[in-house]
């Protein structure tokens, strides 16, 4: 299942607890990527702060996965999760009558 995982900046977060655990998260992070679970990472635009994009078997998994980083464990960034799916809407394009190859 693809998981978006959008961060929540948590009020205790100063810029110095962000700089002491930033290389624990970036090294966590990585180790996510390594292992097939982070597919794409993003910063915002609009804002400070970080989009990944995850593979899991199911939300509950991907939040045990994101409740191991390092900033979250530390309680100065949370994650909202987001399950996407395949895009149902476009069955209506098809013709009903033609086999699936």
């Amino acid at each position: 299942m693809k998981i978006i995982a959008i961060d929540k900046v948590q009020p205790d977060a100063t810029p110095e607890k962000v700089k002491e655990n930033f290389m624990k998260e970036v090294n966590h992070t990585v180790k996510m990527y390594l292992a097939d679970v982070v597919r794409e990472m993003y910063f915002r635009q609009d804002r400070s702060g970080t989009v990944l994009v995850l593979e899991a078997p199911s939300v509950e998994d991907a939040r045990g996965l994101i409740d191991k980083m390092p900033m979250v464990q530390a309680g100065l960034i949370d994650f909202d999760l987001i399950p996407l799916g395949p895009f149902v809407p476009l069955a209506l394009l098809l013709d009903e009558e033609a086999p699936a190859q």
